[in-house]
This record gives structure tokens, sequence and C-alpha cells, in this order.
């Protein structure tokens, strides 16, 4: 049996010698199909979602006076950096199942809910400084691409460069070596990542609340949408942890966002612009 015949047919059973011991490139090309095909239904489903919910909500629009008439043409960049990023993930979880990397923490109702949230925080700090450094003047040409999308959309997060999506993503590929998170948590983790990357360029900020302003840390819509606007702030993920630390949060970010927490103000702006 050749190749494309075990890979040709994506069955649970290819799945399953996959994830076991001792399994070869076939199993790990059927491996990082099943990924491929993960990331690419989150991604539509979760893309659908917000095309619906920002045009039953145009107040909730973040940049007012800009739009970004260029959208549909960004996802020609988004099958490279899905497959890319797909190759670091299917990567992580093979090196864990073939006993490559450390051994995971067995999974059970604590263990699986505490490794996904210290996954989250770790990718979190890897994603600022992975961030950080493509904004330096050396590596900056390889992120130019993702901030055409001065005003982003929910489809702009695939809207990137190879290398830039490789060294972010380098985190699923890495962590099991350093951290024993079992491999379904990992990837419930890429699940997150990906939802909550299109919710950071939506553009319109529906899910305001003061879990995302000071004094707690979580970011928000607003978070990464003044990345794109300002250049210069906001560049971490979940958390808006590190920007405060080390002096990166836009100085309009905690406003901003309380703003959009006003629904009854948002819901006039709503009523007037129909008028």
């Amino acid at each position: 049996m050749t190749l494309f015949d075990r890979i040709g047919s994506l069955t649970p059973d290819v799945l399953l010698r996959a994830l076991q011991p001792g399994a070869g490139w076939a199993e790990f090309a059927a491996l990082y199909l099943a990924v491929v095909l993960g990331v690419v239904l989150t991604g539509i489903l979760t893309g659908l979602f917000f095309e619906i919910l920002n045009a039953r909500h145009p107040e909730r629009r973040v940049q007012k006076d800009r739009d970004n008439p260029h959208k549909w043409r960004e996802l020609v960049h988004a099958p490279g950096s899905v497959l890319s990023l797909s190759l670091c993930v299917a990567a992580g979880i093979f090196a864990q199942t073939q006993g490559w990397a450390l051994t995971p923490l067995p999974l059970n109702w604590w263990t699986g809910p505490l490794t996904l949230v210290v996954s989250i925080l770790l990718y979190d700090t890897w994603f600022y400084w992975v961030h950080r450094l493509f904004h330096t003047k050396a590596l900056y040409p390889f992120h130019a691409r993702h901030h055409k999308s001065i005003a982003p959309t929910v489809w702009s997060v695939h809207h990137e460069t190879l290398l830039d999506s490789i060294l972010h993503q380098l985190y699923f590929a890495l962590v099991v070596f350093v951290f024993p998170i079992p491999w379904p948590m990992l990837a419930l983790h890429k699940i997150y990542d990906q939802v909550t990357g299109m919710v950071g360029h939506a553009g319109f900020e529906h899910f305001a609340s003061p879990l995302g302003r000071t004094p707690w840390p979580l970011s928000s819509t607003v978070f990464h949408d003044q990345h794109h606007s300002h250049f210069r702030y906001n560049y971490a993920h979940t958390f808006s942890f590190w920007d405060r630390v080390m002096g990166t949060l836009h100085p309009q970010y905690d406003a901003t966002v309380e703003r959009f927490e006003n629904r009854a103000d948002l819901d006039n702006q709503k009523v007037a612009a129909k008028e």
C-alpha cells in the first residue's frame, strides 16, 4: 500500500494509528490533514458567525471611520498560513505520541483544565515576545503583510507570510518538550487560539466587559484592533499583562473598552443610524 493510498481516506483507524507509538510518515500525514481540516472548519464557522453578527450590529465597529475594502483578497494568503501553522500543531502532537517529548500528565478532570490554562499563559508570553521581535527592523519585512490590514476583519488573521505564521505558531511544536500537556489539551488550545485570534481581528467589539480592562488581565477585540490602527501598542494575545508591564499598552485602551460596555448608548447609535 502506498503512502497516498494510506492517507487517501481519513478514517478514525488511520488517525488512531497516528496517535500510537511507532507511527510512520503516512500516519503523520493523516494527522496533519486532520489538523488542517480542523483549523479550516473552525475558521469558516467562526468567520461566518461574525459576518452575520457584525452585519446586525454596525454600531459596534471599533474604527468608525475606516473600512477594509480588501478583506476577501486577503484570503489569498490563508492557505499558506493554515498549512504552516497546522504543521506546527501536528508536529507537537506527533512528537508527544511517539514518546519523543515529555511524558504528558494523565488526562483527568483537573489536569485537563490546569494544563490548558497554563498553556494559554505560556503561549501569551511566547506570542508577546515573538510579536515584538517581528516589529524590529530585521523582521518587520516578514510581518508587514499582516499590517496592511489597518482595519482588520475576521479573515485578516491569516493575512501573513509563512515565516510570520511559523514563528508565532512554533510554540505548539515546542511546548511538549518543556511542559507535559496532554495532546488533547494541546489540540483544544489550538482551537481556542483559532477562535480568539479571529475574535481579535473581527473589527467589531461584541463582548466588552470589565474583565477586559484594568484591574483584570483579559484583552478584547479593541485590544488587537488598536494594534492594527496604531501599530506600536498591544502586542499580546489573550491577556494585557505583558503590555501593561512593558509599557506597550495603548493609553486609551481601558477607556475605549469601557465605552463599548455601555450597551444603551450603542443601541441609541444603532437606532439613529437606521433613521
